[in-house]
């Protein structure tokens, strides 16, 4: 059995949060890779126009306000991520002659350490996993990876033209995002829809207070009026 669901029409403000949360997340002790220096931001994310395909493998609990389930869990879509960060050259390990000028980015080859600024872009990612998903009318969404379900993803950087470099990039990459999806994203996602319940609460409280304030100001004035009529007569 398949599950569909609704994947474009992000609002803005998911982007933003959801791009505050991955640079925090990406600056970690434990998820940072070694040879990046300075603070990680995450500067773009766009999730794409292929969702995710889930085929559900077993239902816990379907409830009115509650549901829980077992999935598999393939994704190859066009999303991407760009990163914006440091690189320091010389912690490389690079022979000075495997470092060749870069007019690209005024690179040089340095005896000396040289941080340069660096973007990295995420894309062509591919997982394959299984996923406990559990979603909450009140106590939001838990999403949990069973096992490491990265397959394969594309990093490209404005090292690309240094192949050391860019090997080096890759690997780190990815034992950046292993760590990402089983500890970090669960917890990204579960914030973020308990931030999205309670603005939905907050945008209902202050409908319900709108609604209340018009109508004592309709009852205001028709007293006003019916204060006025009998005054003239």
């Amino acid at each position: 059995m398949s599950f569909k669901f609704q994947w474009t029409g992000f609002p803005p403000e998911f982007s933003t949060e959801a791009l505050e949360m991955l640079t925090q997340a990406l600056n970690k002790g434990e998820n940072k890779p070694p040879n990046l220096v300075g603070p990680i931001v995450a500067k773009e994310l766009d999730l794409g126009s292929t969702p995710p395909e889930l085929d559900i493998l077993e239902i816990s609990e379907l409830e009115e306000d509650r549901f829980r389930a077992m999935f598999r869990m393939k994704y190859e879509g066009d999303g991407y991520l760009v990163l914006q960060t440091q690189v320091q050259a010389n912690p490389l390990r690079l022979p000075s002659s495997e470092l060749p000028t870069m007019p690209s980015i005024g690179v040089v080859a340095a005896a000396q350490p040289l941080v340069v600024p660096m973007l990295l872009r995420i894309s062509g990612l591919k997982l394959n996993g299984i996923v406990v998903l559990a979603v909450s009318k009140h106590d939001g969404i838990t999403l949990v990876f069973r096992s490491d379900p990265l397959v394969s993803v594309e990093v490209h950087s404005t090292f690309d033209s240094v192949p050391s470099v860019r090997r080096m990039l890759q690997r780190e990459i990815e034992a950046t995002l292993r760590s990402l999806f089983q500890e970090d994203l669960p917890v990204i996602v579960h914030e973020m829809s308990v931030n999205e319940i309670k603005r939905a609460r907050e945008a209902k409280d202050r409908e319900r207070r709108e609604h209340i304030e018009r109508r004592q100001q309709q009852i205001r004035q028709q007293h006003a009026r019916a204060d006025s009529t009998g005054d003239m007569w």
